[in-house]
């Protein structure tokens, strides 16, 4: 042993330091802590017990923010009333107030007319007036949405109430409602993206000229009995001798007095001095847009105060008659209708009314929808929030002896207009219609039917797009046909049954540009040193109804443009996606190409799909880089010429092929110092 005595013996090691102690509330101190005497060792392990303890109570505090602020935000995305009446202010309720009674004022005569629309009286309109309004505010995460009646969606009761009266409203209400929130569970809104706009338009203007034929008969004051627009078209022009002239004058005056009114803003533009950035409106600005908006309520109160004035031995207008008085009250929706001799159950009235039952609630969430996205105004908006909100106001309104509702477009536009801030606005309409159920009921029934019908055609005839067929003829004339397929569908078959059939024709169309794409066909010949081949290419993705179209055009080209002996490369560059049938269909034209000797190239395809369906190609040519593809064919044609001197298969025994991404390969050399084709070489 070797002892060296020159080294210093190691410094001793650093006492231990004394334990961090990390306070905690209301947390008992460990004795062993502060005991002196404590061993090293345990005073140690007592300390990261301590510590690990505190870790979890951290932990579990931290745990309990966590879920605490998970449900706050829940309740703030269910109820999103609870996320702004918090910073609610006197000044915020002011402008709701406005723009809620402007609303009321416009939305009160048009929910009388359309009680009368839809067959029933005009307190059944009232009643689909409020309760929407009274749900959006606890559920709405809109501040300009209104819900309520709207044209479309009456027109589309009609035919229904006609055969089963209020029953059937309300019923129908109550399945919109119910089919809307499994909409909104599953998220089936997505639905409506396949609808088109000319499908749209076709409907909307099916609608106008169905509506504008039912109030024919209030518009000239007769009292007839029709079923369906062919037959009120028939009586009205065999009747239209016993025609009311003071009906027909105040209706035709009443029209002229909405339009002008409506132009009035239009008009009086030159003469309203623009105000400067960051001021209010002049006072003549805000008369102009009042009066504009309340126009419905304008012509309807005075066209009723010249009817009481005039009211006598003999009353020169039809009027509206008794309004029934008062709040509806609550009674669960009628799920059994006695219709004549016959009673109906629920499954009775589901099948007698058809496919209105699904058709009215798609349609309230496409007009929910679009209204959502003309008012977005680059906002995110909770769609699925939207559509839940949708389905409980019809549910629950259905218990009030509504009718179905949902959002409409001028409503929203005015309520946009008037400044609205929050939702409160919608509360302050409904209440308005619950006032006048209370209060003025007992002068409703004054209203001229006159006046309602001109009410019900003016907002008709707004919901028209006129530019829509000259632009449809100027861009695309194919989308034609769904536009006038739909129209005469929802004009001979209903509303419900047309759109259903224009739709299945917008699919069709769709589905034959899938099966048909198009597909270019040219000879490339670049230079006499590089090779001659003909050039495929198609507009867009391969799945199945397109294999068949697909293959027979690349067979058709490699035996027509390439005479069955020069390469036929297939451009995919343009493709996205290419399924399973499809990749097949590839596969089986490979074949039939190696049968005669011929080359067939899938030039361009991407990663994703050869990620997919890689595999079923393994037995092709695939070129990745046009920059490869004249050493590809100029292999195979080094091949097909040694296989022509003798070497080549015999018919029915060409070898497969291997699949190599030609981005990266190589021409390797054979043993005997010659080149082999590293994409023809058979299989052993």
């Amino acid at each position: 042993m070797t002892i060296y005595a020159n080294i210093e013996p190691p410094p001793p090691p650093p006492p231990p330091q004394a334990p961090v102690v990390y306070p905690v509330k209301n947390a008992a101190i460990c004795p062993k802590l502060t005991d002196p005497e404590a061993q090293p060792a345990q005073f140690s392990l007592v300390s990261a017990r301590s510590r690990r303890g505190i870790h979890i109570y951290i932990f579990i505090v931290f745990q309990r923010k966590s879920c605490t602020k998970s449900v706050a935000n829940t309740v703030k995305k269910r109820l999103p009333i609870v996320g702004w009446i918090r910073g609610y202010n006197v000044a915020t309720f002011i402008t709701d107030m406005v723009a809620g009674l402007t609303v009321g004022l416009m939305l009160i005569p048009q929910a009388l007319a359309y009680g009368t629309m839809a067959g029933l009286t005009p307190s059944h309109g009232l009643y689909a007036g409020w309760a929407g309004c009274f749900v959006y505010f606890f559920l709405g995460s809109t501040k300009e949405l209104t819900i309520g009646p709207t044209a479309i969606l009456i027109l589309m009761v009609a035919p229904y109430t006609a055969r089963g009266g209020a029953d059937y409203a309300i019923f129908l209400c109550f399945m919109n409602g119910i089919i809307i929130l499994i909409a909104s569970i599953f998220n089936l809104g997505f639905l409506i993206n396949f609808i088109s706009q000319p499908v749209i338009n076709g409907f909307t203007t099916a609608a106008v000229v169905l509506g504008g034929t039912a109030q024919l008969k209030p518009l000239l004051g007769l009292n007839l009995q029709t079923s369906g627009t062919f037959d009120t078209w028939v009586k009205v022009v065999t009747n239209i001798g016993d025609y009311r002239r003071e009906d027909l004058g105040l209706g035709v005056l009443c029209m002229a007095v909405l339009t002008l009114i409506q132009l009035l803003p239009k008009c009086a533009q030159p003469f309203i001095k623009k105000p400067s950035i960051g001021k209010e409106k002049s006072p003549i600005e805000h008369l102009v847009f009042y009066l504009s908006n309340g126009r419905n309520a304008i012509v309807v109160i005075v066209s009723s105060i010249v009817a009481v004035i005039l009211d006598g031995d003999q009353q020169p207008f039809t009027l509206t008659g008794y309004v029934k008085a008062g709040i509806p009250t609550v009674a669960v929706p009628p799920f059994s209708v006695t219709i004549g001799n016959e009673t109906l159950g629920f499954t009775d009235m589901v099948a007698d009314i058809g496919i209105g039952v699904v058709m009215i609630p798609f349609i309230a969430i496409l007009y929910n929808i679009g209204i959502l996205s003309t008012f977005a105004k680059g906002k995110t908006i909770d769609a699925t929030q939207e559509i839940f909100a949708l389905s409980v106001s019809n549910i629950l309104a259905s218990f009030f002896g509504s009718m179905p509702i949902t959002s409409c477009m001028s409503r929203t536009a005015v309520n946009c207009a008037s400044g609205a801030k929050t939702p409160m606005g919608g509360l302050l309409t409904g209440t308005m219609v619950l006032l006048a159920l209370v209060f003025l009921t007992p002068y409703f029934r004054f209203i001229p039917k006159a006046t309602l019908a001109a009410v019900i055609i003016c907002a008709l005839v707004n919901m028209l797009d006129h530019q829509i067929l000259k632009n449809l003829w100027r861009s695309t004339r194919r989308e034609l046909i769904p536009y006038f397929i739909t129209f005469l569908a929802c004009f001979f078959f209903g509303l419900s049954t047309g759109i259903l059939t224009g739709i299945a024709v917008n699919l069709s169309m769709l589905l034959f540009f899938f099966a048909r794409p198009k597909i270019s066909i040219s000879t490339v010949a670049p230079s006499k040193e590089e090779c001659r081949y003909v050039q495929v290419k198609i507009s867009h993705g391969v799945q199945y109804p397109s294999s068949s179209h697909v293959r027979t055009a690349v067979n058709k080209a490699g035996l027509r443009e390439a005479c069955g002996f020069d390469p036929v490369v297939v451009d995919c560059s343009q493709l996205q996606t290419l399924d399973y049938t499809a990749a097949k269909g590839f596969v089986n034209l490979s074949t039939e190409f190696k049968h005669r000797g011929q080359q067939l190239v899938l030039l361009g395809l991407n990663s994703a799909i050869i990620s997919t369906v890689g595999s079923l190609l393994k037995d092709l040519t695939v070129c990745s880089e046009k920059d490869n593809l004249y050493d590809i064919l100029k292999a195979a044609e080094s091949y097909l010429t040694m296989s022509s001197m003798g070497s080549r298969p015999k018919f029915g025994e060409s070898p497969s092929v291997k699949y190599i991404d030609a981005s990266n390969h190589t021409m390797p050399s054979s043993e005997n110092g010659g080149t082999t084709n590293p994409l023809l070489t058979p299989e052993t």
